[in-house]
């Protein structure tokens, strides 16, 4: 994965400066009743009155979103998803579809990377995934506190990366 440093906050802000170029489509994954696997729909709501980007909660069930995503014919595609990546919870890093196992890191049928490349091979457009370390998975809704800190500081970021009212 990355080194340490890279999970700070101006670092990750540095990735999302560098990656978004263009037309953004949020694809925000997540199931609301498993905690803060639901984060990716959380912020794609949050996101949603933003004029720079389309946002798209996917749920739980992103490839049934995927065209959705490719007509609004972006340049940066940005899915957002609560996975595992061995950090410190809430910790958020912005990973490649190389980077991105077959399977095993998300709560989700599809493999991230499967979709991610899909998403390219259809659009042409860049895909990353900006994953959201989750400290409780466990059955209910509402997210944790460190990611709820997390989500606040993600919306805050995009909406000034993407120029939002």
């Amino acid at each position: 994965m990355y080194p340490a440093s890279e999970s700070d906050p101006d670092h990750l802000k540095d990735q999302l400066t560098d990656f978004i170029k263009g037309r953004v489509c949020l694809l925000g994954i997540g199931n609301r009743y498993w905690r803060d696997d639901g984060v990716g729909s959380y912020l794609a709501e949050a996101m949603e009155s933003c004029q720079g980007l389309d946002a798209i909660d996917a749920g739980f069930i992103p490839e049934n979103h995927l065209e959705t995503v490719v007509r609004k014919d972006p340049n940066s595609i940005l899915m957002v998803d609560a996975t595992d990546f061995g950090a410190e919870p809430g910790q958020a890093r912005l990973l490649y579809p190389d980077k991105v196992a077959y399977s095993g890191i998300s709560t989700h049928a599809g493999s991230l990377r499967m979709l991610a490349k899909y998403l390219h091979a259809r659009s042409q457009a860049s895909v990353a995934l900006l994953a959201i370390q989750p400290a409780d998975t466990s059955a209910g809704e509402g997210l944790s506190p460190v990611v709820t800190n997390t989500l606040e500081n993600l919306v805050d970021t995009l909406k000034a990366l993407c120029c939002c009212s």
